[in-house]
């Protein structure tokens, strides 16, 4: 099977190019991911991968990162972070559902860069609902 994201496994969404996974995925100069709902919590602190990918070839990528708490309910304190080769370039910390207000950070990411987007419950250890997407454009 062809790689759709760059580097990293294969699709591992299936042949569903426009599934949930954690790699980028490219059609012509655009590229997005979508993590789907992904449990974090259970354990205070503990980060949890929603993204994880690296870029390949010599293109930049204009990207939009955008974050998601899906529990209506919930009201922790829930710390994201946008890591760039194992450095964290951007966070934030919420404590209230977003599923009609995402967190978004816009960057630039560099060739040859390994991208990293976490959760982390910093409140408790209750179990709850994010996601991550990135949609961008090559140049």
């Amino acid at each position: 099977m062809a790689l759709v994201g760059g580097g990293g496994a294969g699709n591992v969404a299936g042949s569903n190019p426009s599934g949930t996974g954690t790699t980028l995925n490219y059609i012509g100069d655009f590229v997005y991911a979508h993590s789907g709902i992904v449990a974090v919590g259970g354990v205070l602190d503990q980060e949890y991968t929603l993204l994880d990918f690296s870029t390949s070839g010599s293109a930049v990528i204009k990207g939009r990162f955008q974050f998601y708490y899906g529990d209506e309910d919930a009201g922790e304190d829930v710390l994201y972070r946008i890591k760039f080769n194992g450095e964290t370039i951007c966070l934030f910390v919420t404590d209230s559902p977003s599923v009609t207000n995402p967190w978004i950070c816009k960057l630039i990411i560099a060739p040859e860069t390994r991208v990293t987007l976490t959760a982390a419950n910093v409140v408790n250890t209750n179990v709850r609902d994010h996601a991550a997407t990135i949609t961008g454009r090559l140049y």
